[in-house]
């Protein structure tokens, strides 16, 4: 295949990677999982991307392959084109079967962060600390907002059965 059709196809997968904010790269690694709809170009095409890991790489091997007929350079192109509309079909459908986003704030500190930043501030309110300013210098210690050390100290009363469920299912 001559260089200037290796650019041009290359430029043109790019282009469509490019639009559904993907790395053609990283996707030709992938590639397998999609390749029905690319049956009539399948065979050049898997030894494209199951060797290539740049440009470079795909010139390369596009260089060993003869040039298409004009109308089959058009039908491929065609179809690159399209394929981010195809796709997007294809994961709504994906994605009807998925479970929901389990939605909510995620947690900035882990359980077992949590844990401790209670204990900490229990023991410095013992000694004497103002609640307000053990809060605080929890919150400077981890790095977190005082209203995250805020969330962590109202929940202390769910670590226990959140640390139970953990168990069992460890346990299970």
């Amino acid at each position: 295949m001559k260089k200037e059709l290796c650019e041009q196809i290359l430029t043109e997968c790019e282009q469509v990677a490019q639009k559904m904010g993907a790395d053609l790269y990283a996707t030709m690694r992938k590639a397998s999982k999609v390749v029905e709809r690319w049956k009539p170009f399948y065979l050049a095409a898997q030894k494209v991307w199951e060797h290539s890991e740049n440009r470079d790489d795909a010139i390369v091997h596009l260089l060993a392959l003869p040039d298409p007929q004009p109308t089959e350079l058009e039908a491929f192109l065609v179809f690159l084109r399209t394929v981010p509309f195809i796709l997007r079909g294809a994961f709504q459908d994906l994605a009807k079967g998925l479970p929901p986003s389990p939605g909510g704030r995620p947690h900035e500190l882990s359980l077992d962060e949590r844990r401790e930043v209670c204990k900490q501030i229990g023991y410095l309110y013992e000694e004497g600390v103002a609640l307000a300013d053990a809060k605080s210098r929890m919150a400077q210690r981890y790095g977190v907002s005082l209203s995250t050390i805020q969330r962590a100290w109202k929940g202390r009363s769910n670590f226990s059965s959140e640390s139970h469920a953990a168990d069992n299912e460890t346990t299970s």
